[in-house]
């Protein structure tokens, strides 16, 4: 019998939210997107919450569904056990604030869990996978980079998503010594942004230039192909990866840098298949979800 629960992505800008059943399906109807600036003041990001979890529990009861839990996939630093945040980069407002309780208020005593944005986004790519080999078989070994604002990266091995005892990925590569910088200094929106010296540009404006032929554009996403190999092969090796998922909007690049990023790889004798993320919009809440399901064992 398929159960469900209400997930959440607590972004710093939006929380979106849906119903995910236990075999991975997303309730029609149920997608939201909700402002959440994480400049806000408590109230706002309360609000957020109560928004969200109100909205999905009306969808649930229109269409039938029982909920049996929450799940938020929340970036880091966190108290993924206790429900609150230790972030004092975003989310200044809720700086240890238990969030349970403002759930609770709407949700009632069904169970809450919290993943790390980096595990929910690799779990999500791989839970029911839509990437097999050629033998259709799924992955088990894996690694997951998300490239945006920021740099996220979290591996899986056997299957499984290899975390540290508080809940973070088990390797992380965001504040990894490069050049004289840390690799998301040059793995990044802003990174991408910073080394296009013609012009102030977004990542997204040095993209389309790429694409139109610009050479410096076009020099600036082919070297985040070759960093981002050199960074990451010594991990992919450790765990015997056999795919690497990019997410991000700046994984949408993909063909700019994905020659560069091949090359840099090739050493990895287990590395099958280098793909940008099928499940983009969806694969964080698909994440939090799977791991709720395992940790209240609702299976």
């Amino acid at each position: 019998m398929k159960k469900y629960v209400i997930a959440i992505d607590a972004g710093g800008t939006f929380f979106k939210s849906a119903i995910v059943s236990s075999e991975a399906e997303i309730l029609d109807g149920s997608m939201l997107t909700v402002p959440a600036n994480n400049d806000a003041s408590p109230d706002i990001v309360r609000e957020g919450y109560r928004y969200t979890l109100t909205e999905q529990l009306k969808t649930a009861k229109s269409n039938g569904i029982e909920i049996s839990a929450v799940a938020i996939d929340t970036p880091g630093p966190f108290d993924y056990e206790g429900g609150f945040s230790m972030m004092e980069h975003k989310f200044k407002a809720i700086y240890k604030i238990p969030l349970r309780l403002w759930i609770e208020e709407i949700a009632g005593k069904l169970p809450i869990t919290f993943i790390h944005d980096s595990a929910a986004f690799l779990s999500g790519e791989m839970w029911h996978s839509p990437y097999v080999d050629s033998n259709g078989r799924e992955y088990k070994n894996a690694a997951g980079v998300m490239i945006g604002t920021g740099l996220g990266f979290a591996t899986m091995k056997d299957g499984k998503v290899l975390r540290k005892p508080d809940g973070s990925p088990l390797y992380s590569i965001w504040a990894q010594t490069y050049g004289d910088k840390i690799a998301e200094d040059y793995i990044s929106g802003r990174g991408i942004a910073a080394r296009y010296t013609k012009a102030e540009k977004t990542a997204k404006e040095i993209e389309e230039l790429a694409k139109s032929g610009d050479e410096e554009a076009l020099k600036v996403y082919a070297d985040t192909g070759r960093i981002l190999a050199e960074v990451t092969a010594p991990y992919l090796e450790l765990i015997g990866a056999e795919i690497l998922v990019l997410g991000g909007q700046i994984s949408r690049g993909l063909p700019l840098f994905e020659k560069e990023l091949t090359a840099g790889l090739q050493n990895v004798k287990t590395l099958k298949r280098i793909t940008r993320s099928e499940r983009l919009e969806i694969s964080h809440m698909l994440g939090a979800a799977n791991d709720c399901f395992n940790k209240c064992k609702l299976f």
